[in-house]
């Protein structure tokens, strides 16, 4: 990736982001996280042109250069302000995490409808806000869940799964025995759960996302065909109004046959990307993305 994005996510960086948040009080984290967006925008690393190619393809043409610059400090606001919340909340007995976290009535009851349900549930999750900290909040709601994470993890990451364990979820780097233990999941009931919008692998091919091709994963789609698990969006934002995290669930899409598995997983790929099109959009500031949706946007 780049310097800068390999340096926030070192051992050292994260292990001083815990300390940090551990003795210094909430707001004065959130104000460090503005300021220090702002000079990563001044200085215009690498990452930083990643980030404004994403947000300029879900903003589009229509967009301004400043609603543009205003979106990117914003993504690189929230990254931080997320993981210092993450980390303080993680230092916090585990009924607490509710303090940190809303979780709707709507969001607790499909939850509820998913327990024992047979062939499982596929969790799409797209990289909104603190992520890490709704799923936190929703292990509670939910029954026996497993999540993929990238493949062979570098140093900072499994810092962060091991964050991830602490909640509750069997968290399991992507390779031919985790996907055996997924499906055994699904076909048990259990959640199995997975980001949508990361591109991980140049054997998928290209959809439209956002009008213009982008390899998004299509791993969940073949998996829920395979078990006849439902799919659903989970996400989590950071409420404008309360300055609160808030956690969402939909209601899960039951996969369309057709009788032609290529057919199948090109039609329940798209509603799934129609599905991230409409969240992002909505908050396009709180899109996490650090890797090249479309690497031909930094060409141009």
């Amino acid at each position: 990736m780049t310097d800068l994005h390999h340096i926030a996510r070192s051992p050292a960086v994260l292990r001083l982001g815990m300390l940090f948040s551990r003795y210094s009080p909430e707001p004065i984290g959130h104000r460090l996280a503005w300021l220090a967006a702002g000079a990563i925008c001044r200085l215009r690393p690498a990452v930083h042109g990643i980030v404004q190619a994403n947000l300029s393809q879900v903003l589009g043409s229509g967009g301004s250069r400043q609603a543009l610059d205003r979106a990117t400090r914003q993504v690189f606001s929230l990254t931080i302000r997320s993981y210092l919340d993450l980390f303080r909340v993680l230092q916090l007995p585990a009924e607490k995490v509710s303090t940190m976290v809303d979780v709707p009535e709507a969001t607790k009851a499909v939850a509820r409808s998913l327990w024992n349900r047979e062939g499982g549930t596929v969790v799409v999750v797209p990289h909104l806000s603190s992520f890490d900290l709704g799923g936190h909040a929703m292990v509670a709601h939910l029954p026996e869940s497993q999540l993929f994470t990238l493949p062979d993890p570098p140093p900072g990451f499994q810092i962060l799964n091991e964050s991830r364990r602490r909640s509750g979820v069997k968290i399991t780097p992507l390779s031919s025995a985790a996907l055996r233990e997924g499906l055994k999941l699904l076909r048990r009931g259990g959640i199995l759960a997975s980001a949508g919008d990361r591109p991980v692998s140049e054997l998928d091919e290209p959809v439209p996302f956002f009008g213009r091709p982008a390899r998004v994963p299509s791993g969940h789609v073949r998996l829920a065909l395979q078990t006849g698990a439902v799919v659903a969006m989970g996400y989590c934002i950071l409420s404008p109004e309360t300055q609160r995290y808030t956690v969402y669930l939909e209601p899960p899409m039951e996969m369309i046959r057709t009788g032609n598995r290529v057919e199948e997983v090109q039609v329940n790929l798209r509603r799934i990307v129609d599905a991230m099109e409409r969240i992002i959009s909505r908050w396009p500031e709180q899109w996490l993305m650090f890797v090249p949706v479309w690497p031909q946007l930094l060409q141009e």
